[in-house]
C-alpha cells in the first residue's frame, strides 16, 4: 500500500499541500488541524509534529482522546508549536503556517 496517498480518494499528497488545504485548528491539546485533501476536498484531521504531518483521526471516549495515524509524510524541518493567543504555528524552511481554533 502507497503511504503517500489520500485515504478517501487516492491521490498522491505531501505534507505541505495538506497544510495548505487546512483551515483551522480542531483540537489544541494533541495540536490537531481541521483539513481537506487538495485533490477531492475530503475533510481530514492532521497532525503536524517534528518533521512530519500524520493524518489521521481524533478518537474520543471515557474522558479521554487520542490521535490515531493512519498515513505520515515527511516534511524536513517542520516544528509545531502552541502560540500565546491559542493559535498553532507550524513552520518548515521558509514557510510558515498558521492555525486558530474555530477558523
Amino acid at each position: 500500500m502507497d503511504k503517500t496517498r489520500c485515504p478517501l480518494c487516492g491521490a498522491r499528497l505531501t505534507a505541505a499541500a495538506l497544510l495548505d488545504a487546512a483551515d483551522s485548528l480542531d483540537d489544541a491539546a494533541p495540536g490537531v488541524v481541521a483539513g481537506r485533501c487538495p485533490h477531492c476536498q475530503g475533510r481530514l484531521e492532521l497532525r503536524p509534529a517534528g518533521g512530519r504531518v500524520e493524518v489521521g483521526y481524533l478518537a474520543r471516549g471515557a474522558g479521554t482522546t487520542r490521535f490515531d495515524v493512519v498515513l505520515c509524510l515527511s516534511l524536513e524541518g517542520l516544528e509545531a508549536s502552541p502560540a500565546s493567543d491559542g493559535a498553532l504555528e507550524v513552520r518548515a524552511g521558509s514557510r510558515t503556517w498558521r492555525f486558530m481554533p474555530g477558523d
